[in-house]
């Protein structure tokens, strides 16, 4: 009675296999006939073997499976809409497990390749579409999708199995592929998988100011200051003032990263340098003036920021800086005089020291606010500076300016 269970159990299962190898070969036939191909019958059918034991292992389940939905983008090629170009974007995760697969020995130890053979051939001739499919998804905003097909379009020429194929990987379609990926995958913002995108773009020195930028920014959302600090200056020495630009400004943002962890030296000296290779850059020569002066170095600053005005007469920040360097100095005069007990004496510096020291301030505040009117500091600056040197003609001016 054993006897015949156990035989009967091992028909069953027999049975099973079978129906499921079957379901294999359906689903194959099912969308032969390019024709009249019944799709429905044959997803069914693959998927149903994918979930049995007896047949969700086998590499030819997983090829069938994808050639399913190639042969249903090329059936419908006619209309590239989302559907279609998904039925590429789920082919290929397919493909790639049936080729896994056929890596693993069979009961005699031996590897076949048949099938990958016959995937890479399926793979490369209709390679350019998942380029094509990422800028579809691109343009109907779904970046998720239009991440996944440019990935597989920049990673497939590089796969072992294509080795043979006559792709080249270096083209503009497969760089621009990979460039896409990075961006895409930043804007997601899956910053591991965008290093990791980022790291294969680079390779290709294709748009690479872009991909450093792209890298200061994802250091930047994950607050990797260590890794922002080293791609910077790491595209300063690379590229030079071709970062520069105010498009990537990487010296800009070093220098306040410097600044913001009190490093001044350290900003100071970057500016240095940079000014050595741009020695008419105002805008450093600006900066470099306030830092001078942060550092308690007025001399220097003072000297930085008149040359940045001979420099370019018509540079406003320089002028309201070195304003606010003698307004600030006219403040602490004050504030020394207001300590004089002595009615007389306190007048008389007043009239000697502090009125003077304010108006020295004035020239500077001016020229600025004529050069840039939008500034309003410039006219609150001078409003203090006139009401304290006691210039009511001038005051009453500034204030008609501010509409009081």
């Amino acid at each position: 009675m054993k006897r015949i269970f156990l035989i009967a159990a091992i028909a069953i299962v027999g049975t099973a296999a079978f129906a499921q190898k079957k379901n294999v070969k359906i689903a194959e036939i099912a969308t032969w006939d390019m024709e009249t191909p019944n799709f429905t019958e044959a997803r069914q059918c693959i998927q149903a073997a994918m979930l049995d034991p007896t047949t969700a292992n086998q590499a030819k389940t997983y090829q069938v499976a994808g050639l399913v939905e190639i042969n249903y983008f090329k059936c419908n090629s006619g209309t590239l809409n989302d559907d279609v170009y998904n039925a590429l974007r789920t082919a290929y995760p397919y493909l790639m497990k049936a080729i896994e697969l056929e890596k693993i020995p069979d009961e005699k130890g031996k590897v076949s390749t048949k099938l990958t053979k016959a995937i890479a051939k399926e793979l490369e001739a209709i390679q350019e579409y998942y380029y094509y499919g990422g800028g579809h998804f691109i343009n109907n905003g779904d970046q998720k999708a239009a991440y996944e097909m440019f990935k597989i379009m920049g990673e497939l020429c590089q796969q072992d199995f294509m080795a043979n194929s006559k792709i080249n990987c270096q083209d503009t379609m497969h760089m621009q592929a990979r460039y896409f990926a990075a961006m895409t995958a930043v804007q997601l913002g899956n910053y591991e998988e965008a290093l990791k995108s980022l790291d294969v773009a680079k390779e290709d020195n294709y748009n690479i100011l872009d991909i450093y930028n792209a890298y200061a920014y994802v250091y930047e959302q994950t607050k990797d200051t260590t890794n922002l600090i080293a791609t910077f200056k790491e595209g300063l020495k690379n590229f030079g003032s071709e970062v520069n630009s105010k498009e990537y400004a990487f010296l800009a943002r070093l220098i306040n990263i410097y600044i913001n962890q009190d490093n001044v030296p350290e900003a100071i000296a970057l500016i240095e340098e940079a000014l050595v290779d741009s020695p008419d850059d105002c805008e450093y020569m600006k900066l470099l003036g306030s830092l001078y002066y942060e550092q308690k170095n007025e001399e220097k600053a003072i000297e930085v920021l008149k040359k940045a005005i001979d420099t370019d007469p018509t540079y406003a920040a320089a002028y309201g800086e070195l304003g606010r360097i003698f307004y600030n100095n006219a403040i602490t005069i004050s504030n020394e005089v207001s300590e004089i007990q002595d009615n007389n004496a306190y007048h008389k510096a007043r009239e000697e020291k502090v009125k003077p020291a304010f108006l020295k301030a004035a020239p500077y505040f001016e020229k600025a606010l004529e050069l840039d009117p939008s500034e309003t500091t410039y006219m609150y600056s001078l409003k203090n500076i006139y009401y304290n040197a006691e210039d009511g003609a001038n005051l009453e001016r500034i204030e008609n300016m501010m509409g009081e």
